[in-house]
């Protein structure tokens, strides 16, 4: 597999919005760790991809074609008081793409499955007995401050009502 860099000017095949080696660089500034081989973080790279691209209800503006590959770029946004050109993939997309490439590498995943029951008692002894907690979340959700905080500008209202993930500031 290899990525086709989306950098707004709509190449066919786009797959990402970030290279393997920015997404290197960004994960040593930041003392994150990704895995050795390019093949290993390319996958990373899509699977924070498909996080981003499932974010389409939320993002402001609309693409420029309906048969553009990716969400971006897209007309009628503004960050920070300012409109976004067009033909331009926002910084703070490319930062978040590499953020969940490195919060994937550490989480695993993205997107959690499970009936969030919490283990608060395990006893092996003879048998086995395990007891869960009252009130579990149905949905369990990794905490991705970071990746939020950087897609925020680029949602509707700014992101304020969040997108389905719970935030600890």
């Amino acid at each position: 597999m290899s990525l086709t860099v989306e950098d707004g000017s709509l190449p066919d095949g786009a797959n990402s919005y970030v290279s393997v080696s920015d997404t290197r660089a960004f994960a040593l500034a930041r003392g994150l760790t990704l895995p050795t081989t390019d093949a290993a973080v390319e996958v990373l790279l899509i699977k924070a991809l498909d996080y981003i691209e499932a974010l389409r209800a939320e993002f402001q503006g609309s693409k420029l074609s309906a048969d553009q590959e990716l969400q971006w770029p897209r007309e009628g946004v503004v960050v920070d008081g300012y409109p976004v050109d067009a033909d331009a993939i926002p910084s703070v997309l490319v930062k978040a793409q590499m953020q969940l490439a490195c919060d994937v590498a550490s989480l695993g995943t993205l997107t959690p499955v499970g009936d969030g029951r919490v283990v608060i008692k395990e006893r092996i002894e003879g048998a086995v007995e395990v007891q869960y907690a009252d009130h579990g979340d149905s949905n369990p959700q990794p905490q991705l401050t970071a990746a939020r905080a950087l897609l925020a500008p680029l949602l509707e209202g700014g992101g304020s009502e969040g997108f389905g993930i719970s935030v600890r500031v």
